[in-house]
């Protein structure tokens, strides 16, 4: 806690201290004036950085668009999935408020982004052989044919039982 305090103190003395002494004009050597930029640098800022952020955006949908036709001309995505390609527009009105449409509006000064939407997660569907399978599958196949008619003959014979159990019972309530 006591570094803290000499760190203070020390911060507010070298700046603080260059503000009160007077400088051969009178006037104090620094002013806050000196730490802060002038309107000009802003603006140039500003400027760069919006060049920079919109070179970004171009470079991003240019790479994305060698992408798209680079997977499609090498035959990855079906022919199919290619044409429900949709796109969907999205700009930012006067206010700031995001807007998204499948048209552009009419009379749109500002810049409109597009966007293509592709389905995810999509196969096409195998046909289905209705041919007999063979080897293994057709061994498994009717193995479980043989199960399924043990099964029914065993529920058979149980419900025979049953019913002979219950001849036997009422033999015995009768005597």
């Amino acid at each position: 806690m006591k570094y803290a305090y000499m760190l203070a103190v020390l911060l507010l003395v070298g700046v603080g201290l260059p503000m009160l002494i007077p400088g051969t004009d009178g006037k104090p050597i620094m002013s806050p004036q000196d730490w802060l930029p002038d309107q000009q640098t802003l603006d140039t800022v500003r400027q760069q950085g919006q060049r920079a952020i919109q070179a970004v955006s171009d470079s991003t949908q240019k790479s994305a668009e060698q992408l798209e036709t680079l997977v499609e001309s090498s035959g990855l995505l079906p022919e199919e999935q290619h044409k429900q390609t949709r796109e969907v527009f999205s700009w930012r009105d006067s206010e700031g408020n995001w807007h998204f449409s499948d048209s552009i509006p009419e009379g749109l000064d500002t810049h409109v982004r597009i966007h293509r939407i592709k389905p995810i997660n999509t196969l096409p569907a195998t046909p289905s052989n209705d041919a007999q399978p063979q080897g293994p599958q057709a061994q498994l196949l009717q193995e479980n044919r043989e199960g399924d008619s043990r099964i029914s003959q065993i529920l058979k014979e149980v419900q025979a039982l049953k019913e002979n159990s219950q001849q036997r019972q009422q033999a015995l309530d009768n005597l």
